[in-house]
C-alpha cells in the first residue's frame, strides 16, 4: 500500500507483492535498531517503507508485529491501530485490517491514509462500491489528483478500465504528476496491453529503493517487450543475498531465464521455493504458485489450485484474469 505522514496514496494495484509506499519527505534514518519501546511514528513509517524493497519484505517484520500487538492493546492512538492494520495486510488478513481501520476512521474521521488504506483493501476484496465510497469520502481532505487517481483505479476494475486510464491521463498533468499516480498509470497500461507505456511511466524509478510490487509490474512490462535479458541482469543486482529475494521477483528472473535459455540457476532456486511454499501451504504466494505452474513447471492442475486459493484472497481484475488462464491452459 501507498502510505505517508503528508497527504498520501495508497492504492496498489498490482497484486504479486506488497502494495506501494511512497517515502515520506522526511524519513528519519535509523542510526541503530531502536529498542522496542523506543519507536517512534516517524521510525515505523521508515521500518515499513524499507521492508517493501527488493530482499527485504521480511526484514523487521517480527519485530513490527510483536511490538504492534503489544502496543494496539495500550494505547488508541489511531496511529498506532492504523500501522497494525498495514502490518496485517502484509499477513494477507485483509478483513481483521478492514475491521481495524473502521474503528481507527471512526475515532479520527480525517485520518486520509486509513481511509486510503481501507479503500485499498476494500477493493483487493472485490467490495468496489464500498471502496469507492471511501475515496469520495476524501473530498475537503486532500486534493483532486489523490481523490482522482483512487476514484478511478476503483472503477478500473469494474469493466471500465480504459475509460480509466484515458480519464486520469487527461485530469493530471505530467509535470506534477505524484509517483502513486505514474504507479496507478502504469499497472493500468500494463493491464491494457501496453507495456511500452508502462516502461514509461516507471521511467524514472530506482529499482533500488522502489517497492516489490512496481518492481514486478516493471520486470512483467520489460518481459512483454521481449527484454529478458534486461531484467536477469537488473533483478539480479538489486540485492546481494540472492536467498532473500521475493517469490514474486525470483519467478520473474525464472521466467527470463527460461527464454533466454542461458541456465537453470533461477529456475532451480525457484523451484527449490515452491516445494518450501508447497509443504506449508503458503497461501500467502499463492498467485506466484499459480504462475509457476502455468509458466515454468507447467501443471495445470496445481496452477488451478493456487489461482483458487488466490481468489479466495483477492479479488481484483489480475486476480480474476489469472483464474481464467487455469481454466483455458492445457
Amino acid at each position: 500500500m501507498k502510505y505517508l505522514l503528508y497527504i498520501a496514496f495508497v492504492f496498489s494495484t498490482y497484486t504479486h507483492a506488497d502494495p506501494y509506499i511512497p517515502n515520506d519527505k522526511d524519513v528519519i534514518a535509523l542510526s541503530s535498531k531502536p529498542k522496542e519501546t523506543e519507536f517512534t511514528k516517524e521510525q515505523l513509517t521508515a521500518l515499513f517503507n524499507k521492508s517493501q524493497f527488493v530482499g527485504q519484505t521480511e526484514t523487521n517484520q517480527g519485530m513490527l508485529k510483536s511490538y504492534l500487538e503489544k502496543q494496539i492493546t495500550l494505547t488508541e492512538d489511531p496511529d498506532i491501530h492504523y500501522f497494525y492494520a498495514r502490518l496485517l495486510q502484509r499477513e494477507h488478513e485483509f478483513e481483521a485490517a478492514i475491521n481495524i481501520l473502521s474503528e481507527v476512521i471512526s475515532r479520527k474521521p480525517d485520518h486520509t491514509n486509513a481511509i486510503l488504506l481501507k479503500a485499498n483493501l476494500l477493493m483487493v476484496k472485490g467490495r468496489f462500491e464500498q471502496a469507492l465510497a471511501q475515496c469520495l469520502s476524501l473530498f475537503g481532505l486532500v486534493g483532486l489528483e489523490t481523490i482522482s487517481t483512487c476514484s478511478l483505479d476503483v472503477k478500473s476494475q469494474t469493466g471500465e478500465l480504459e475509460q480509466s486510464y484515458q480519464a486520469l491521463q487527461t485530469i493530471v498533468k505530467e509535470s506534477s504528476m505524484t509517483r502513486n499516480t505514474r504507479h496507478v498509470l502504469a499497472e493500468m497500461a500494463y493491464r491494457l496491453g501496453y507495456p511500452e507505456q508502462t516502461i514509461t511511466y516507471l521511467s524514472n524509478l530506482d529499482l533500488k529503493t522502489a517497492p516489490v510490487s512496481l518492481v514486478v509490474l516493471w520486470a512483467d512490462a520489460q518481459m512483454a517487450k521481449k527484454n529478458h535479458q534486461i531484467v536477469l541482469s537488473t533483478l539480479a543486482s538489486l540485492t546481494a543475498e540472492n536467498t532473500n529475494l521475493e517469490d514474486a521477483i525470483l519467478l520473474r528472473l525464472a521466467q527470463a531465464e527460461k527464454i533466454e535459455k542461458q541456465s537453470d540457476k533461477w529456475q532451480e532456486k525457484m523451484k527449490k521455493r515452491v516445494i518450501l511454499r508447497e509443504r506449508r501451504q503458503d497461501t500467502y504466494h499463492a498467485s506466484d504458485l499459480a504462475l509457476y505452474y502455468l509458466t515454468l513447471d507447467k501443471n495445470n492442475v496445481k496452477a488451478k489450485y493456487w489461482a483458487e486459493m488466490n481468489w479466495q484472497q483477492a479479488k481484483l481484475d489480475s486476480d480474476k484474469k489469472l483464474l481464467a488462464l487455469t481454466n483455458t491452459s492445457n
